[in-house]
């Protein structure tokens, strides 16, 4: 065989076997800047009109003190290269390319102290998940007043998310009140329905009960308490704004005609694979290494107990101000919360 056609077959089939292992999709069609924007703005990942008026950007061209990009983490930015403002990657591990966008979506409005004038002082990063059929948008950001600077990490042949985060810690030793500003290293993975920290090496407890209550907030944050239990009742009491959402306008009327009678006392017995799915994701979280206390650096934000049994008695309990501790926890707390009505609650007179 000569040569040539030799290496253009050995190419051809190489190519062949990209394509079946990766579909391609539109996110693989994206090249530039304003392609990318023109698909965020154009392309409805909810029943909102957020991301209409996106602008893409480097964290680097954010400026001033508006955003939660501080110096550090645009320095940050900068020795590691990560200066383009979008990146790609399979970080769901389903054939498709997924997508990573930088920006501002403009949810967030300041006014400046000196020329009265608004800006925006939103600073996002988001992933989106290509299933195929539909997209699903997930925000990287550690906290809604938190930033991350995202890093494509490749373990095992597989994309990965690694994000630098900075972190405040407070001196409670100190004669005065001081914090310390430290940058955190974390490499994520899509679990659960939901960017959890990375473990190849999850543990084996078995969970016999997940007690996990919330408190008030400044505002209508729900309070309730949830009692769920492997075997046996699990409970739910509703306590106060557990039927309404400012964000989803059908929302009270769909709770309420599942709860027909609003707050109050619920009995069910939990369903066995979705008190499994909490099982497995606290094992991938190793919740016993993980720290009893966390807190965001503001006020008036809510606060939850969480608290597990385990392995024939054991406890582990975890309180939380500001429900952002780790990327699992939050997936964690999110799922709880939608435990509230995905279930067959019963109402106890």
């Amino acid at each position: 065989m000569d040569r040539k056609v030799f290496l253009l077959t050995i190419i051809l089939i190489s190519q062949l076997c990209f394509s079946q292992g990766r579909a391609l999709s539109k996110i693989d069609s994206l090249r530039t800047d304003s392609e990318v924007e023109s698909f965020v703005r154009n392309s409805k990942f909810d029943t909102s009109d957020r991301y209409s008026k996106f602008i893409l950007k480097t964290i680097q061209s954010f400026t001033g003190t508006s955003t939660d990009i501080t110096d550090k983490l645009k320095r940050a930015a900068d020795s590691l290269g990560v200066t383009k403002s979008f990146y790609k990657g399979d970080f769901d591990h389903n054939g498709l390319t997924d997508l990573i966008f930088i920006g501002d979506d403009q949810s967030c409005q300041g006014v400046s102290s000196d020329t009265h004038e608004t800006y925006s002082c939103d600073s996002s990063i988001n992933l989106l998940l290509d299933f195929g059929k539909h997209y699903k948008l997930t925000s990287v950001n550690p906290t809604y007043f938190d930033f991350a600077v995202p890093i494509v990490l490749n373990i095992d042949g597989k994309d990965y998310l690694k994000v630098i985060t900075e972190e405040i810690e407070e001196d409670l030793y100190s004669d005065r009140y001081a914090t310390t500003h430290k940058l955190v290293s974390k490499i994520l993975d899509y679990q659960f329905d939901g960017l959890v920290e990375y473990n190849p090496n999850p543990s084996h407890h078995s969970i016999q009960k997940i007690e996990f209550t919330t408190g008030m907030c400044y505002g209508t944050c729900p309070v309730f308490s949830l009692e769920l239990n492997r075997t046996g009742i699990s409970s739910f009491l509703a306590k106060n704004y557990n039927f309404i959402n400012s964000e989803d306008p059908d929302f009270e009327k769909k709770s309420q005609k599942a709860f027909k009678k609003g707050e109050g006392n619920f009995e069910t017995k939990i369903k066995e694979a979705d008190f499994q799915n909490l099982e497995n994701l606290l094992n991938y979280m190793n919740f016993v290494e993980l720290q009893d206390n966390y807190a965001v650096h503001w006020t008036d934000d809510q606060s939850v107990m969480l608290t597990i049994t385990y392995d024939n008695g054991k406890t582990k309990s975890i309180k939380d101000y500001g429900l952002s501790g780790t990327y699992g926890l939050k997936r964690l707390y999110q799922i709880l919360f939608d435990i509230r009505f995905n279930q067959d609650w019963k109402k106890v007179k």
